[in-house]
């Protein structure tokens, strides 16, 4: 149930508009791109183009780089979670990233992913060390110093200011989903316990079904069946069988 409540919470995020507009309006103000994982890590929704850093463009080009940067980002978006606070650190090309966790209710259901910033402005000085450090790409030096001098930079300090942002984004978006959950609860409470009190007035009723039920509870059959799996755990019919079985049980 749990389970279903996170899907459900980081679809809502997914398809949040505030979403892309707070994602559009960060990359033109830092040149910083967001996205947006679930608890596992193993989806992504990119805004945007999702990758502003030149040099992440490139890494992400390769196979082996795409699946160095997946691996980073979901061990920290998972690590994250599990204990509940940002992290800002360092990324497997030595870029500043950061996962700021959005828990719900104590779930974890998913992660703001952000960063691909160099920890110090482009220099001619840093950029041998650069070179070495992703030469195993198999691209020109001039390709790699191009894209080095496009990158963004940030120092940690400023990193750290920018994590806080981000985190002050996730705390209203936890509490428009903790919002949102209480009053599907509520509706839900009532709406279910008329579902129950109609078969507990027709359980015997061999005709009884789930769209009828879900006609007097108020609700599409197709919600009703959703909703009232999520809060029991059970199906529409397995609930009708039970009740049938422990009547019987009573009366023997």
């Amino acid at each position: 149930m749990a389970n279903e409540s996170s899907k459900m919470d980081f679809e809502y995020l997914a398809a949040s508009p505030e979403f892309e507009k707070f994602s559009s309006a960060l990359t033109k103000l830092t040149g910083v791109a967001m996205t947006l994982h679930s608890p596992s890590g193993e989806i992504r929704i990119a805004y945007g183009d999702g990758t502003e850093n030149p040099l992440c463009r490139l890494i992400q080009a390769s196979k082996d780089g795409r699946r160095r940067c997946d691996l980073c980002d979901r061990t920290h978006s998972r690590k994250a979670g599990e204990l509940g606070k940002s992290l800002l650190y360092k990324c497997h090309a030595g870029f500043f990233d950061m996962a700021i966790p959005i828990i719900v209710e104590g779930q974890h259901v998913a992660s703001i992913s952000s960063g691909q910033l160099l920890p110090e402005p482009p220099s001619k000085a840093r950029l041998p060390s650069v070179i070495r450090r992703l030469s195993w790409l198999g691209y020109s030096k001039t390709s790699l110093e191009k894209a080095y001098r496009a990158a963004p930079s940030m120092s940690r300090k400023k990193a750290q200011h920018l994590m806080t942002l981000l985190e002050s984004f996730a705390l209203q978006l936890c509490e428009c989903l903790r919002q949102i959950r209480e009053l599907e609860s509520k509706v839900e409470r009532n709406e279910l316990r008329k579902a129950k009190d109609y078969v507990a007035r027709r359980f015997a009723d061999p005709e009884l079904g789930l769209i009828e039920t879900a006609v007097y509870a108020g609700l599409s059959p197709a919600h009703f069946s959703h909703m009232f799996k999520v809060s029991l755990g059970i199906s529409f019919t397995h609930y009708v069988q039970s009740v049938r079985i422990k009547k019987a049980t009573h009366l023997l």
